[in-house]
């Protein structure tokens, strides 16, 4: 058995809490394997979708062979392969075992699938809508590598906003060695967008950036969207009067928003960092609900790591308070809505 009694329970009630959709997980296999490809990689695939399934009946498993007319069908060659929500409409490709610091990603997967929700930013969701060509995301990974499934969580994620435009795959170059080498494949993860050499990156890639490289080869208005987009950011570093969304604060405008807000309240956060996306659309909701009487404001810690500093921002996500220009607060962590609103109350 792979997965041990304490975390089955522990994924029982994950998969009760998060599950909706049923999600087909289909494992592909070949009875005689060529090449790289090890038995025990396609084994552990089918043990690992079987026990999952038995955890939750939403998660259904299927088995089939490489020589299958479906895998025929869907041009399969790699052993094993596995497929994630084909017939929710999703293209989602496992190529390789989803072992080692791989399968928790894999399991996240299975639960957005069935969620139908990508967990993307807002903005990241707007620009995806230009999508209007077929787009490719190849992440290659190594089962060591413990970056790696941060990005194919990121790749997945695209293909999840976008159905049937964006397919990600997940390719372990080990695995995979042929597929590692066309595209000269020396670190992980390695992101390929539509076979093109050109598009490659290595590393764990932001989601803002990672989502613009995705429009230059998927949208036919790429230039314009990201044009748009520029110029929308732009306008949010306008310190104008009661703005009823979060302005974009930096190096040059902090300060003097601090001393022209009576009451502002600044989300510190960075794109790599899940729970300030939870926080995200809370202070997005708070800015309307509160206009004229309440300032919000977004500072990229990354991106302006002096004023980071100078407020001692150690952990993200953090809401600095602050009241007729002095810092009278720091929240520290993802709040829900309405918890968050109680402790700002208390400096009304």
């Amino acid at each position: 058995m792979l997965i041990d009694a304490k975390t089955q329970d522990i994924l029982r009630k994950k998969f009760e809490q998060e599950l909706r959709e049923t999600v087909d997980v289909k494992v592909f296999t070949r009875s005689i394997l060529t090449g790289n490809e090890d038995p025990q990689y396609a084994q552990f695939s089918k043990d690992l979708v079987k026990e999952l399934s038995e955890i939750n009946p939403k998660i259904k498993g299927e088995f089939l062979s490489l020589e299958s007319e479906e895998a025929k069908e869907h041009h399969l060659s790699v052993s094993p392969t596995i497929l994630i929500g084909k017939e929710l409409g999703y293209s989602i490709a496992y190529w390789g075992a989803p072992a080692g610091h791989e399968a928790s990603g894999f399991i996240e997967t299975i639960s957005l699938v069935s969620q139908g929700e990508s967990g993307l930013d807002t903005s990241s969701k707007a620009k995806l809508e230009g999508i209007d060509q077929s787009v490719l995301l190849e992440t290659y990974v190594t089962l060591s590598c413990s970056y790696c499934p941060q990005a194919v969580l990121l790749s997945h994620r695209m293909a999840i906003e976008v159905p049937g435009k964006i397919t990600s795959r997940y390719v372990e170059a080990q695995e995979v060695m042929d597929r590692a080498r066309e595209f000269s494949v020396s670190s992980v993860p390695q992101q390929v967008i539509n076979e093109e050499l050109d598009s490659v990156t290595i590393g764990v890639q932001p989601e803002g950036t990672f989502v613009d490289q995705i429009l230059l080869f998927g949208s036919s208005r790429a230039e314009e969207i990201l044009s748009q987009e520029r110029e929308q950011t732009k306008k949010k570093e306008e310190l104008v009067d009661k703005p009823d969304y979060p302005i974009v604060l930096n190096e040059d405008n902090f300060d003097r928003a601090v001393n022209q807000y009576p009451f502002l309240v600044v989300d510190c956060w960075a794109e790599w960092c899940m729970p300030c996306r939870m926080v995200s659309p809370t202070v997005e909701r708070l800015a309307k609900k509160h206009a004229g009487e309440i300032v919000f404001g977004k500072l990229d810690v990354d991106g302006n790591q002096g004023v980071a500093s100078r407020f001692g921002i150690m952990s993200i996500p953090t809401l600095l308070v602050f009241k007729n220009g002095k810092k009278v607060d720091a929240i520290v962590g993802a709040l829900p809505e309405n918890a968050l609103e109680q402790k700002l109350r208390v400096h009304a």
